[in-house]
C-alpha cells in the first residue's frame, strides 16, 4: 500500500512539473522575433533583392508547376510564386499567386494570377530570434495534417510500431532490451517509444542510468495523460533533436529538411524522408554530409521498413534506394544577435509587452538579407584593414579593431540592418546603438544646414553653396582648429568647405551662427545625446551614437521629413491580440528644396571631396554622404544615402586609441560594399530639382557664375532668388577687389577633428589671394571686423 501511495505521489509531482514545463515550452516556442516581410517592386535589381535566399530560408520548394502556397517555379525570364498567407499586427496578407517578369538584371513587372499589374508583392517574414533564452533560435513547425503519410508511416515503422496502442511505454520492447542489457552487463539496448523520446527532451541529464529511465517513464505517462496521440506525434516531429550545425542545435524534422535538403517537410521525397528518419537515433553518426555511406545504409533500412508497412510501393522503394544521398550546401544560420538584443530591450519598454515575454510575437523591421550583407561588409573591411595595416592587429578578442553599421529606410525610419560589432560571441556590446563617440566631420552637415536653411539661419545675409568662407589659420578665443595636413586655400565656397571637410571655414561659419542654434538643429534631427555648448561642436566635439547620427541623415534622404528610427513594427500577444502597432508619425523639418540643397552639397563629397575615391572602390550608383574622422584618428565614419537607403559605418577601437586612418580610408569601403549589395534601384538617383530650386554652374574658386574661361565648373542647387548674379571675377575679364579674411574669438576647447580636404589629386583649387565674388562680401566684412579686434 505504501509503495503504491509513493508511486502515486511521485506521479502527481511529475504531472504538475511537466504540465508547467509543457506550457513554458509552448510559450517559449511561440515567443518569436520575426524579420520584416520582403517587399518586391518593379524595377528592383534582382541581385540586391536576394529573392532566392529568402525563399530558401523560408523553405519554399521549387517545382515544375506551382499549385500550393510555399512553391515557386522558374522559366527563362520569369518566375511564378505562390506566397503564403501571413499577418503582421493589424495588417493581413492573404496567400496569393504572383508572376514576376525579368528584364536583364531587374524585375520588369509584377502581376497576379489574373494578369493584373501589381505595384508590390510581400513575402512572409522569417523567425530571426526568440524572446526567451531557453528556446532555440531557429525553428520550423508543421501541423501533422501537412506531413506526408509516408513520413509518418516511416517514422512509426522505424521508431514505434505500437505507438497508438501503448500508454507511453512498450513492455515487450522493455523486456527485450532488459535481456540484452543483462547479457552485456551494462545498458546498451534502447527500448524507448516516441513518447519516451519526447519525454527525454524534458530531462536535462542525458546519461544512461536507471534513475533517469524511471523519470523518463514517469514523464511519458504524464505526456500520455496531458496530450492526445496526435499532439504527441506532432510535438515529436517538431521537437526531435537532429544534431547541430555550426554549434547551433537543430530541432525537428521540418528544420532538418530545410538544412539538409532546402525543402519544406511537406515536399521531401520518400528517400529524403527515410534519410531524416534514419538520423534520429544517431544524428552525428548518420549525418549525410559527414558520413554519406552510413547515412545511405541507414536510409535503405528505413526504406525497407516503409515498404513493409505499405507506406511506399515496391516501385517507389526501388527508385528510392537507387538514388544517392544528395544534400544541399548548408544555408547558414540567420544570426542578427545585436539587433534582436536591441529589439528585446525596446519590447521591455513598451507598456503591456515588457512585463511577460511569454507567448509574444514581435514583428520587426529587419531585412535578413541586408543584415547578412552588412555583417560581411563589416567583417571583410576589418580583415582588409588589419592586413594592410598590421600595426592595428590585436591578439585578444576584446582588444581587436571594431566596427558597427546601421541602415535605415528613409521613407519609414525602419532599421533594416544593425551590426553592433565584428563578433557577438566575443562582445555583446552594441556599438551601433549604445556606444557614444565623437562624430568628427560627419557632424558638419548639421552646421551647414543651420546656415543654408532660411528658417534656421540667424544671420542677416543669406548663405548659399557659393558663399565664400575664409580658409586660413584662425583662432577663436584660444581654440585654433586646423585643416587636414595643415593646408589652406585662402578662401573657399561653402560647397567646397563641406565636400572637402575643411575645419577652419566650418568653425568660422559656426562662430557666426553660434553653438546653441547648431544644437537646436541637431535636436530637431533626432539627436538626443548631450551636446557641448561650445564652438568645437562645429567639427564634432559632442558624443552621440551611430544610430542617432544615421537617423539625422535620414531627414536629408527623405526630402526633409523626419521619421524616428524604429525596430519594432508590431507585437501580438499569445491570445493573438495586437498589443502594439508602430505609429507612422512624421514631421517635416525643412522644405524639399532645402533637403535637395543639402543632398546636392553632399553629392560633392563623392564628386570632388573626401570620398572622391568611391568610384575606384566600386561605387556604381548616385549617392550623397559625408566622411568623418576624429582627433588623433580615433574614430572613422562614413555616412551616406540614396533615396532608398541611409547607412552609417563606424570603425575604431573600443578603448580610445588612434587607428591612423580617415573615414574615407577606414569606413567608406565597408559602406560601398554593403550598399552595392543593398541598393535595389541604382539608377534611381535623386530625381529632378523640386520647385524652389534653381541650378547654376559656378566657378568653385570665386563662387561667381562660371564663364567659358573658368578651368573648373560645378553645377550647384540654389534656393530661388539666392543664386549668384555676377560672373566669375577671376575669369570674366573684370578685376576683383581684394579683401581680407579674419579670425573670431568664440568658444573654449580643444580640436576634435583632424579631417579636412583629402580630394583626388588635381581637383582642389590652388591657394589664391582672397577675393570678393557675387554678393558674398558680408563674410569678408565680418572677417575684417574680427581681425581688427584681434590686432588690437
Amino acid at each position: 500500500m505504501l509503495f503504491a501511495f509513493g508511486i502515486g505521489f511521485y506521479l502527481a509531482q511529475v504531472y504538475i512539473e511537466i504540465s508547467e514545463l509543457i506550457e513554458e515550452r509552448r510559450a517559449a516556442l511561440t515567443s518569436a522575433i520575426y524579420s520584416a516581410p520582403l517587399e518586391i517592386a518593379p524595377n528592383d535589381e534582382i541581385g540586391p533583392l536576394h529573392l532566392i535566399d529568402r525563399l530558401e530560408h523560408l523553405s519554399y520548394s521549387r517545382v515544375d508547376t506551382v499549385a500550393h502556397p510555399g512553391e515557386y517555379s522558374m522559366t527563362p525570364g520569369s518566375m511564378t510564386l505562390f506566397v503564403r498567407e501571413f499577418t503582421i499586427g493589424t495588417h493581413g496578407y492573404p496567400a496569393s499567386l504572383v508572376h514576376l517578369n525579368f528584364s536583364g538584371t531587374h524585375i520588369a513587372d509584377l502581376s497576379d494570377s489574373f494578369g493584373a499589374a501589381l505595384n508590390r508583392v510581400a513575402i512572409e517574414p522569417e523567425v530571426i530570434g526568440r524572446l526567451l533564452p531557453d528556446a532555440p533560435a531557429e525553428r520550423a513547425e508543421v501541423s501533422l495534417d501537412d506531413v506526408p503519410p509516408y513520413v509518418i508511416a516511416g517514422l512509426l515503422a522505424t521508431e514505434d510500431r505500437f505507438f497508438y496502442y501503448h500508454f507511453g511505454f512498450d513492455p515487450i520492447r522493455i523486456i527485450e532490451a532488459a535481456i540484452v542489457d543483462l547479457h552485456s552487463h551494462h545498458l546498451r539496448q534502447g527500448a524507448s517509444t516516441l513518447t519516451q523520446q519526447l519525454a527525454r527532451t524534458f530531462i536535462e541529464q542525458h546519461s544512461r542510468s536507471f534513475h533517469r529511465k524511471v523519470r523518463e517513464l514517469a514523464i511519458a505517462l504524464v505526456l500520455e495523460m496531458r496530450l492526445t496521440k496526435k499532439e504527441i506525434l506532432e510535438r515529436y516531429i517538431n521537437d526531435v533533436p537532429m544534431g547541430e550545425y555550426e554549434g547551433t542545435p537543430i530541432y525537428g524534422l521540418p528544420l532538418a529538411a530545410h538544412y539538409f535538403f532546402g525543402k519544406d517537410l511537406r515536399a521531401v521525397s520518400p528517400a529524403e524522408a527515410a534519410t531524416l528518419i534514419g538520423m534520429i537515433q544517431a544524428p552525428t553518426l548518420d549525418d549525410p554530409r559527414r558520413h554519406d555511406e552510413a547515412a545511405r545504409a541507414r536510409r535503405d533500412t528505413v526504406l525497407a521498413l516503409m515498404q513493409r508497412a505499405n507506406a511506399i510501393t515496391a516501385a517507389e522503394y526501388a527508385q528510392a534506394v537507387a538514388q544517392p544521398v544528395a544534400t544541399i550546401k548548408p544555408p547558414g544560420l540567420r544570426r542578427a544577435r545585436y539587433f534582436t538584443d536591441y529589439v528585446i530591450g525596446q519590447v521591455k519598454k513598451i507598456p503591456g509587452a515588457g512585463g511577460n515575454l511569454q507567448g509574444l510575437k514581435v514583428y520587426t523591421t529587419l531585412n535578413p538579407e541586408l543584415e547578412e550583407a552588412a555583417r560581411e561588409a563589416v567583417v571583410d573591411n576589418l580583415v582588409r584593414i588589419e592586413k594592410t595595416h598590421p600595426g592595428l592587429r590585436r591578439g585578444k578578442p576584446e582588444d581587436r579593431l571594431e566596427s558597427s553599421l546601421v541602415s535605415i529606410d528613409p521613407h519609414s525610419g525602419a532599421i533594416v540592418a544593425m551590426i553592433g560589432g565584428r563578433d557577438y560571441a566575443a562582445s555583446q556590446f552594441n556599438r551601433a546603438a549604445e556606444a557614444e563617440r565623437q562624430p568628427g566631420s560627419a557632424f558638419k552637415p548639421i552646421v551647414y544646414l543651420t546656415a543654408l536653411d532660411p528658417e534656421l539661419n540667424p544671420l542677416s545675409e543669406t548663405v548659399t553653396l557659393a558663399s565664400l568662407l575664409p580658409d586660413r589659420p584662425m583662432t577663436f578665443g584660444g581654440w585654433t582648429p586646423v585643416n587636414y595636413e595643415r593646408t589652406y586655400q585662402g578662401q573657399v565656397t561653402v560647397a567646397a568647405a563641406l565636400a572637402e571637410s575643411l575645419n577652419v571655414p566650418t568653425a568660422y561659419l559656426g562662430s557666426l551662427i553660434g553653438p546653441p542654434r547648431i544644437i537646436r538643429t541637431a535636436r530637431s534631427l533626432g539627436i538626443r545625446s548631450p551636446l557641448p555648448d561650445y564652438l568645437p561642436i562645429t567639427i564634432g566635439a559632442g558624443e552621440i551614437t551611430l544610430l542617432e547620427l544615421t537617423g539625422a541623415y535620414q531627414v536629408f534622404a527623405s526630402g526633409g521629413v523626419e521619421r524616428a528610427s524604429f525596430a519594432v513594427e508590431a507585437i501580438v500577444g499569445g491570445d493573438n491580440r495586437v498589443i502594439y502597432q508602430h505609429p507612422m508619425e512624421q514631421n517635416r523639418l525643412m522644405s524639399r528644396a532645402v533637403a535637395y540643397l543639402m543632398t546636392g552639397a553632399l553629392q560633392g563629397v563623392f564628386q570632388y571631396g573626401t570620398a572622391a575615391s568611391a568610384g575606384r572602390l566600386g561605387l556604381n550608383f548616385t549617392a550623397a554622404g559625408k566622411t568623418g574622422t576624429t582627433d588623433d584618428y580615433r574614430d572613422a565614419y562614413f555616412m551616406g544615402y540614396t533615396r532608398q537607403l541611409v547607412t552609417g559605418v563606424w570603425v575604431g577601437f573600443d578603448a580610445p586609441e588612434t587607428i591612423g586612418l580617415t573615414g574615407a580610408a577606414a569606413a567608406l569601403p565597408a559602406w560601398i560594399n554593403y550598399m552595392n549589395s543593398a541598393v535595389r534601384q541604382p539608377g534611381l538617383g535623386f530625381g529632378p530639382p523640386p520647385p524652389g530650386i534653381t541650378m547654376v554652374s559656378i566657378d568653385p574658386a570665386s563662387g561667381g557664375i562660371a564663364t567659358p574661361a573658368c578651368p573648373r565648373v560645378q553645377l550647384l542647387p540654389f534656393l530661388d532668388g539666392t543664386e549668384p548674379t555676377r560672373l566669375c571675377p577671376l575669369h570674366s575679364g573684370f578685376s576683383a577687389e581684394p579683401t581680407s579674411t579674419a579670425t573670431s574669438g568664440i568658444g573654449p576647447g580643444a580640436s576634435t577633428d583632424t579631417e579636412a580636404a583629402n580630394s583626388a589629386a588635381g581637383t582642389a583649387p590652388n591657394p589664391a589671394p582672397p577675393t570678393r565674388a557675387a554678393s558674398n562680401g558680408v563674410f569678408g566684412a565680418i572677417g575684417n571686423f574680427f581681425d581688427s579686434l584681434m590686432r588690437h
